[in-house]
């Protein structure tokens, strides 16, 4: 929106009924309004884009403004000072308007096409970066960084987000992530507010990731482009070697690229525009491994170590073997913008992201990560590899009305949102299949005492190695004549072997609609008064299951198997009921509405004031209310004074409160019920490795070891998850409270320093959690109600940050940022860091009493330092030529690492041994992005650009993760404990633990020096 105040230039009074018009390259015809009594103008619903602005009134000159840029969700003040004359002149100010946003204390980043054009930004291995989607570009706004699964804003986690494209949320309804990863060269700009924002944004404790879709236009516009990233060329990485493992990966990339066009124009002009786009890219990946040889001291059956104690490998020749992992994303985009009369307007935007990936000899790429589906490889090809199939569909319908005299404006939307997503074997087999790798269990084993396994018990020596190269290394025990001591050359800490395991076919649907109302009105200042309603559907069908209906895990004696992950039912006492699949669907509906003002005091202060009320009703498979969250009030109060009474600076302060929509992930599991069962088995009865046991003996009880006690009813089998989980009927919606103080000043020409502090946290958290162990589960507040005994839900951050921006113009941009934070909680978000386990609102965090102690901490987004410093730049030459230059300087400090082991039921790295954080800090990361490129214009509008990104110029391999599992046994917690008490660590059972020899390496490094190569025309 853009305001102002016209005045007499010589007496400063305002002047009513001058009319200033607005012009521009994204506005069908002009709009035009007449000032007040005040002297005061707005025009509001205007696109991004740059504009010019003119202003006429008899008696006075007639004023023309170029060159006023406006962003997406902001307020600029333009004023004008007019002089009178006697004859009808015009004079044209070269001035740029300013760039800070005067009616918002919000805080965050935009960046429009000159940004993502020109800065080396979405880094080739990332997750969106083939694409260059718009939640990668949005790492680059101070206080942001990547997670697993986005992009995280200050502090939360990237599921908290709320993904908007064109006004309509695209997030996934059963997770929250970015269900449309659209790509920047689709776009006008990319908007994230991190915090700060007004009631009109809901139904989020993370930021608004808002994309802005181009559109047409009176001339015909549009550009053909191309990227390609090669393997070959990129810098050497350093090999993650895990001691104890003989299968070493060497994960590299093959090759990114993406191409595609886009062209818009006038179907009629001033009246009915068109916009559309098509793009395909890329990703492979070269998964190789080889063999390590561990050497033993053939008299004492013992490792030989180096000057560190470390044990001494050496690569075993003739082991080398390659494999790919491999996705394509194709996306096309259609666009339609009506102009009806001058007071109507309808736009129609519809999208379709289809991806695939795996399958046919090579891995999969889960799209939640963007990350092949797996890279350490300690398992069958057969077990790890999937194919994967990940769509999704966009249509949102926009009506924008207003008044003649803009002081009444009406917004309509309605959108839809569909996902299909899926995991299945990679030989084609479907879930529930009676035959191929979906019948077939998986298996992992995991033995460490008396020792690990070797390679060659699950894989055949490769025929270019020497025989015996794996043979391990026997001695007579000297204390037991009849015994050996044997040690393993070629150890595996893991192996999958057989089935693919955990498998599923998902169908998502979000119908949402939208209206708003904004009064522009006077009294005792002006106003901008904006209220609205909204609605939400929701729906999940998820099918999903095991492959051959169970998941086998060994023992770490190597004694028994457990049915590590079965679905089923007790019908009776130890009357098992196992099921190959189980299928959900379940919706929510979610209403809200919302009230706001914009009170502008005396042109120098605005409050802006508001309330936001929301509620969300979540449905199980049997239709039945699973989840009520009603009374989600959300007040928003923010003071913003203008010390120069210009629009070039802002002193700000902001708090609100904010609500997470809960993804429906809680009602298929918790709400409809995620029955499981459990059962041990002696491995001298069942041996799983072979498929027909693994679904004959190991599937009868002569197999099974009893676990009950004499009185018990169930000897041999464990049932949890069955039923409905209960939920505490005075259940509260999970909300965070932020407060935000700052300030910005215009230090030059489309330039701004600013200074903020942040402080976010968590008011309430839902969970799930369980009194016995994980038999019976209940839903609620962690800390409150019936969960009174259970530690409050905490996650407290604290940041303070220092930036710049400098918006394209002069032929630079600049945006520079240095941020100082705290994070620290006993929980993320929702999800879970430490094992990537994504189940928002009921990750295991709170799930078994023996596993709460020592939870509260650095949490893995601790990183207190974090620099990030951009540029972009062009020099003219003679001919229409340009010779681009661009660079991206990031530094962080490292985060926290923890001390972990297993649970015996829900597995690794899920019982906190030590205090949250007790490891050591990750090391400092640094990277340093470039840009070079040329750019010839042959005439207007009319150009082709070469350009050349380097990612990580100087190759800097720092260690971004460490191995946190000290132990694969099943060990709870020492409460309080200090590095000191791992010497005497026994497991669940009393016996002793065997620490995991790779403990503390790194396990990741920063991705290599990576070209990227681009070729754009643009007409």
């Amino acid at each position: 929106m853009l305001v102002g105040i016209v005045r007499d230039a010589q007496t400063k009074d305002p002047i009513e009924g001058a009319s200033v018009s607005v012009t521009g390259e994204k506005l069908q015809g002009e709009q035009a309004v007449v000032t007040d009594a005040s002297g005061l103008f707005r025009l509001p619903n205007l696109p991004p884009g740059e504009y010019q602005l003119e202003v006429a009134r008899d008696g006075y000159e007639l004023l023309v403004r170029p060159g006023v840029r406006l962003q997406a969700n902001t307020t600029i003040r333009v004023d004008f000072n007019l002089r009178v004359v006697e004859n009808e002149t015009t004079r044209t100010l070269i001035v740029p308007a300013p760039t800070i946003d005067v009616g918002s204390s919000a805080t965050g980043m935009s960046m429009d096409k000159d940004f993502s054009k020109r800065v080396p930004v979405a880094v080739p291995g990332g997750k969106g970066a083939a694409n260059r989607s718009f939640e990668s570009v949005a790492e680059a706004t101070p206080g942001a960084r990547s997670d697993t699964y986005g992009t995280s804003v200050a502090g939360t986690t990237s599921p908290e987000n709320n993904y908007v494209v064109d006004g309509i949320s695209v997030n996934d309804p059963a997770f929250g992530l970015n269900g449309s990863p659209l790509s920047v060269e689709f776009l006008e700009e990319v908007n994230v507010e991190s915090g700060g924002y007004m009631p009109e944004f809901g139904r989020s404790t993370g930021g608004i990731l808002s994309a802005v879709t181009k559109s047409g236009s009176n001339e015909f516009h549009g550009g053909v482009w191309g990227f390609y990233t090669p393997g070959q060329l990129e810098g050497r990485r350093r090999i993650v070697e895990r001691t104890g493992n003989a299968v070493v990966p060497n994960p590299t990339l093959n090759w990114i690229g993406d191409t595609g066009f886009d062209v818009g124009g006038p179907i009629i002009k001033d009246r009915l525009w068109f916009y559309g786009g098509f793009g395909v890219a890329r990703t492979v990946y070269n998964l190789d491994t080889s063999w390590r040889r561990t050497l033993v001291d053939a008299s004492t059956a013992q490792p030989i170590t180096d000057a560190d104690g470390e044990p001494i490998t050496e690569r075993i020749p003739g082991t080398d073997q390659h494999r790919k992992a491999q996705g394509n994303l194709f996306q096309v985009l259609g666009k339609l913008t009506f102009r009806a009369n001058k007071n109507h307007s309808f736009d129609l935007l519809g999208m379709y992201l289809p991806q695939l990936s795996g399958g046919n000899g090579t891995y999969g790429l889960d799209a939640r990560t963007g990350q092949p589906e797996t890279t350490s490889l300690l398992g069958q090809y057969d077990s790890l590899a999937h194919t994967y199939r990940d769509d999704a569909a966009d249509l949102n319908f926009k009506w924008t009305a207003t008044t003649d005299d803009k002081k009444w404006t009406f917004d309509t939307m309605i959108g839809w949102h569909h996902q299909r997503t899926s995991r299945m074997p990679s030989d084609g087999s479907r879930l529930g299949d009676s035959t191929g790798l979906a019948s077939i269990p998986g298996v992992i084993y995991r033995r460490n005492n008396p020792g690990p396994h070797s390679v060659v018990d699950f894989e055949d020596l490769p025929a270019g190695a020497a025989a015996g190269a794996c043979n391990p290394v026997s001695i007579p025990d000297p204390d037991d004549p009849m015994a050996m001591i044997t040690t393993e050359t070629c150890p595996v800490q893991t192996y999958s072997i057989n089935g693919p395991g955990f498998l599923y076919d998902r169908q998502l649907e979000r119908i949402q609609g939208r209206h708003m109302v904004t009064r522009w009105a006077r009294g005792a200042g002006h106003h901008l008064i904006k209220a609205g309603f909204d609605a939400d559907y929701m729906q999940y069908t998820n099918l999903r299951g095991y492959s051959g209906s169970v998941l086998y895990r060994e023992s770490t004696r190597g004694t028994s198997f457990s049915d590590y992950r079965m679905q089923g039912f007790l019908t009776g006492p130890d009357q098992e009921l196992i099921l190959s699949r189980l299928q959900w669907t379940t919706f929510s509906t979610t209403v809200g509405a919302f009230i706001q003002d914009s009170w502008n005091i005396m042109d120098r202060v605005t409050l802006n004031a508001g309330l936001r009320y929301d509620a969300q009703f979540l449905f199980a498979n049997d239709r039945s209310l699973s989840l009520s969250l009603p009374n989600q009030i959300s007040p928003r109060v923010g003071l913003i004074w203008d010390p120069t009474y210009q629009g070039k600076s802002k002193i700000f302060a902001n708090y609100a409160r904010f609500y997470q929509a809960v993804p429906l992930d809680i009602a298929d599991r918790a709400g409809s019920g995620d029955p499981g069962l459990l059962s041990v088995h002696d491995a001298a009865a069942c041996d799983p490795s072979d498929p027909a046991q693994a679904t004959g003996v190991c599937f009868d009880d002569s197999s099974r070891v009893p676990l009950g006690g004499p009185t018990d009813n169930d000897q041999t089998w464990i049932a949890f998850g069955a039923g409905k989980t209960p939920v505490d009927p005075d259940i509260k919606p999970q909300s965070s409270d932020e407060l935000v103080f700052g300030g910005e000043y215009e230090l030059f020409k489309n330039g701004r320093l600013g200074l903020s502090y942040t402080r976010r946290w968590f008011n309430r958290i839902i969970e799930d959690m369980s009194r016995d162990e994980a038999y019976t589960y209940f839903v609620g507040n962690p800390g409150y109600g019936i969960a009174k005994d259970f530690p409050k839900g905490r996650r407290n951050y604290d940041a303070i940050i220092l930036y710049m921006h400098k918006r394209f113009g002069d032929h630079w941009l600049a945006s520079a940022s240095y941020t100082v934070s705290w994070l620290r909680g006993n929980i993320a978000g929702l999800f879970r860091p430490e094992s990537g386990q994504l189940d928002p609102n009921i990750n295991s965090d709170f799930d078994l009493i023996s596993l709460l102690d020592n939870r509260y901490g650095p949490l893995p987004g601790d990183h207190r330092h974090d620099i990030k410093l951009f540029g972009a730049g062009e020099i003219p030459l003679p001919g229409g030529n340009f010779l681009l230059g661009g660079t991206g300087i990031r530094a962080r400090s490292g985060g926290p690492t923890n001390v972990m082991a297993s649970h015996y039921l829900y597995g690794p790295n899920e019982s906190f041994i030590l205090p949250r954080g007790s490891g050591e800090r990750l090391p400092w990361m640094f990277r340093i992005d470039t840009n070079l490129g040329f750019r010839h214009e042959f005439g207007r509008d009319l150009a082709l650009t070469a350009t050349v990104d380097v990612f990580n110029a100087l190759n800097f391999q720092s260690a971004i993760a460490v191995d946190e599992t000290y132990t694969t046994a099943d060990v709870n917690p020492i409460p309080g404990g200090s590095m000191s008490d791992l010497n005497n660590l026994t497991d669940s059972a009393g016996e002793p633990v065997v620490k995991n020899p790779n403990f503390g390496r790194a396990i990741a490094y920063q991705r290599p020096r990576t070209f990227r190569f681009g070729l754009r025309f643009e007409f």
